[in-house]
């Protein structure tokens, strides 16, 4: 057997040692203690370009969780996708939907045991995505540009736990009034098949290197600040740190800007730098967002807005357009998605 299967087998049998263990704890107490939640979202996406192309996006998401006493959570999450085009159609570098995936008939996203080792701390293990803990504030999560999300000066870089991959890892969160931390430790690429050496319970350093993060957040009156740093090492160590701030003007319309650098050796995207602002406007929500990114292959520009219309209590609307300008190269995508949230 190989270092790398080894790696494989013994860490899936360490993960169902400690859920059996769960279970048994669970046993031995009161069944009132248990709290079961679950979630189901849907959301279908259609996408044209200036040219003509077309792609039909489709997104589930299914999540549970189980609380056992007040101190251990039992996290499960899967998705599935599947799109009409193999490749995203806009020929941009950031990729305009956060959608697009490929075909994915089921994958897990997230697996892990939490600790809520006190009110304000929490310790989690297991299979996870950075996708759960960062990026995922109210304005940023509003807008569909993937780059929106985690910058493209680490998922363009990096083939690591973000949507929609994921990967065995350590995550720690401390949370008070206005300040929180929280740091992160994944093994060094991401995975979504069950089996071989593609398969997410894959831990393995030597080969795939380890992938960490760090954030710090503050909060005062309305202003959220966010400042972070990625480190990535296989065969070295490359550093990511970003900057992103939301500014709330009044209960209805809120700014944000955001930055980011890549110090590694040969990375494809260098900078990002993106500025934006949300509306409410009665039920309605809309947003504007443009971004510079600096690749090696070329410079892009992109703008992106967007509302959102909820239509009874679980569905909603979201028309976006898109203007990119990659290189010298002008281009738009227009998308209609519809989303379902149980």
């Amino acid at each position: 057997m190989t270092y790398n299967v080894f790696c494989t087998y013994r860490l899936i049998f360490s993960m169902v040692g400690v859920c059996f263990a769960v279970c048994i704890m669970a046993q031995e107490g009161n069944v009132s203690s248990y709290r079961l939640e679950w979630g189901c979202e849907a959301t279908s996406e259609l996408q044209v370009t200036q040219d003509g192309d077309w792609n039909f996006a489709n997104l589930l998401r299914l999540n549970a969780s189980m609380g056992v006493g007040n101190s251990l959570l039992l996290e499960v999450g899967s998705l599935s996708t599947y799109m009409t085009a193999e490749e995203s159609i806009g020929g941009d570098l950031q990729t305009f939907s956060n959608m697009d995936a490929g075909n994915i008939p089921f994958a897990l996203s997230l697996l892990d045991l939490g600790w809520h080792i006190n009110e304000r701390q929490t310790l989690f293990f297991g299979v996870r995505n950075m996708n759960e803990d960062y990026f995922v504030s109210d304005v940023t999560s509003f807008f569909t540009n993937s780059s929106c999300g985690i910058y493209p000066t680490l998922s363009a870089n990096y083939s690591i736990a973000n949507y929609p991959m994921a990967s065995v890892g350590v995550h720690y969160s401390y949370t008070a009034e206005r300040w929180a931390f929280q740091a992160s430790l994944y093994n060094g690429q991401g995975y979504n098949h069950f089996t071989g050496r593609d398969n997410v319970f894959r831990f393995c350093p030597k080969s795939d290197g380890v992938f960490g993060l760090v954030q710090v957040g503050h909060t005062n009156n309305g202003r959220r600040y966010f400042l972070g740093n990625a480190i990535h090492g296989r065969g070295g160590v490359a550093l990511t740190p970003w900057f992103y701030t939301e500014q709330s003007i009044n209960d209805n319309i809120a700014l944000i800007a955001g930055c980011s650098r890549a110090f590694g050796k040969d990375v494809e995207c260098r900078d990002f730098v993106g500025v934006g602002a949300h509306f409410k406007l009665r039920r309605s929500e809309w947003g504007v967002f443009s971004d510079y990114s600096r690749f090696a292959e070329a410079k892009e520009f992109a703008t992106e807005v967007t509302c959102t219309v909820p239509i009874g209590e679980y569905l909603y609307l979201q028309p976006v357009a898109h203007v990119i300008k990659t290189g010298d190269r002008w281009g738009s995508a227009y998308c209609l998605r519809v989303g379902v949230q149980l």
